[in-house]
């Protein structure tokens, strides 16, 4: 009787759910979500692609899969005694070392809302129990963790442009900035002409003590 497609040969290894995930969130680590297909990823494997379907039934299976994978390795270090912006600035440090981990994956999710919906829990619930301890408001509670998220993918864009944080970064704003009539932009030209290119670099902690200051006068207010 031939064998039926997507079946192992007889003494072959079985193929696993985590072996195929694995193998997918390598590709997209190294190449890219485009780089990503169904038959990509059975000439990888050495399997037939009939051997992944039945497993993950299609594309959006497969990105649920690799999403869980990458979700359950965020971990937020527990801090006893900390206050709540102590708490948002660990877990604000721990979302940033898992974009660094896997920013392929992540800027996908960042800029496909359908496909985010399990890594916005994943990441919400320590974020949500952190503001509720501050003092907010359920709907104040919604509110700063999409400001807080949206800081963060927004950085996380931002870096994989590939330019945040190096030193020739702003070279071109100011090169245009300074070549226009000096009476166009005189706000920006006060501003910009008082800071240096290395003050303007790019950093994630300052901006965040901003929002962090923020949310601590609405508490209060």
């Amino acid at each position: 009787m031939a064998r039926r497609p997507g079946r192992p040969k007889s003494g072959d290894e079985v193929l696993s759910r985590e072996q195929i995930l694995a193998t997918a969130l390598q590709i997209v680590d190294t190449e890219g979500i485009d780089a990503l297909s169904m038959r990509r990823l059975a000439t990888t494997l050495g399997v037939d692609p009939m051997a992944i379907y039945r497993h993950l039934p299609d594309k959006a299976a497969l990105m649920d899969g690799m999403v869980e994978v990458v979700f359950s390795e965020f971990r937020v270090p527990r801090l006893e005694g900390v206050d709540w912006k102590g708490q948002v600035r660990a877990f604000a440090a721990s979302y940033r070392a898992l974009v660094k981990s896997h920013p392929n994956l992540i800027v996908y999710l960042i800029t496909h809302v359908e496909a985010s919906a399990p890594a916005v829990l994943a990441v919400g619930e320590y974020l949500s129990t952190a503001l509720v301890q501050a003092g907010l408001a359920p709907l104040q509670v919604v509110t700063a963790t999409n400001l807080i998220i949206d800081y963060l993918n927004g950085f996380a864009l931002g870096e994989s442009s590939g330019m945040l944080g190096k030193p020739e970064a702003y070279q071109n704003f100011y090169t245009l900035l300074n070549s226009l009539p000096a009476e166009r932009y005189p706000s920006m030209r006060a501003v910009y002409g008082a800071l240096n290119e290395a003050t303007l670099q790019a950093d994630d902690a300052r901006e965040l003590e901003l929002i962090l200051a923020g949310i601590e006068t609405w508490v209060c207010a």
